[in-house]
């Protein structure tokens, strides 16, 4: 088993359910792709903040100038002659950092929007060790015996067919291959308990009105849990079965470092 660095068909539109959930997620997708490039932001989420980051790194790795590549590169140096696959690579910018930084030998990113895989082929087509390609991860085909690594980055939380996707990954991967995910692994269509609902908006209360207004002008008073069906309507992979993230890994893999 390989380690970790870790019916009835609906139909809707004509069309089975799962296919449609999976059409609705690429549109998605596709149009959150040409807002960012609209809108340009300097980072996508809080959590690529320079500030944010060094406060994660000091926490993970016991050193705030200590990066994911850093610690990639020094725990696990035979990455770099590894072929990796990567689940819902986007429009390739974190794997043309991965191929860049030499992290790994080769890379095939995997995104189930042809718009942002077309992108990525665009942008990064001078990299001659980084490939994209369109796909449906939560069918799990991804071949047999192929890869060193399977690096899944904000990518498993986005998975339905959890049962499919890591038998997938598991067959996909060569002896002593390697899962490495950095991931949601809270609730299910982010169904916050009522003790994470109290501390957030604990939290929100502490911070200042500048930091609560949004864009348009509206000052954000409470956290709220969504109902499942606002998540679905926005983004039917949004955290569809992350709370059982880590039961499956525990079940497929061996985990060897735990953060």
């Amino acid at each position: 088993m390989p380690n970790l660095i870790s019916s009835l068909l609906q139909k809707f539109a004509g069309k089975p359910k799962a296919d449609a959930d999976s059409q609705r997620a690429s549109d998605h997708w596709a149009e959150w792709q040409q807002r960012v490039d609209v809108e340009k932001p300097k980072w996508i989420d809080w959590g690529e903040h320079p500030f944010f980051l060094r406060l994660i790194y000091q926490e993970l790795f016991g050193s705030k100038d200590t990066s994911l590549f850093d610690y990639l590169k020094n725990a696990h140096p035979h990455f770099a002659v590894a072929k990796a696959l990567s689940l819902c690579s986007g429009d390739g910018s974190f794997e043309s950092l991965l191929a860049q930084q030499g992290i790994f030998g080769e890379i095939l990113g995997v995104d189930i929007s042809e718009y942002r895989v077309e992108k990525a082929r665009q942008e990064h087509a001078s990299l001659a060790n980084l490939r994209f390609s369109t796909g449906d991860i939560n069918q799990g085909n991804y071949g047999h015996d192929r890869f060193d690594v399977v690096f899944a980055k904000a990518a498993l939380h986005h998975i339905q067919e959890l049962e499919r996707a890591f038998a997938g990954m598991q067959a996909c991967l060569k002896q002593q291959g390697q899962l490495v995910t950095i991931d949601f692994f809270g609730p299910t269509r982010f169904q916050w308990t009522k003790q994470q609902l109290e501390l957030a908006n604990h939290f929100l209360r502490e911070l200042p009105e500048p930091l609560r207004t949004t864009k348009s002008g509206h000052v954000i008073s409470s956290v709220v849990r969504p109902t499942v069906e606002e998540m679905i309507a926005m983004d039917p992979s949004e955290a569809a079965r992350s709370s059982e993230l880590y039961g499956f890994i525990q079940q497929y893999f061996h985990i060897q470092n735990e953060f």
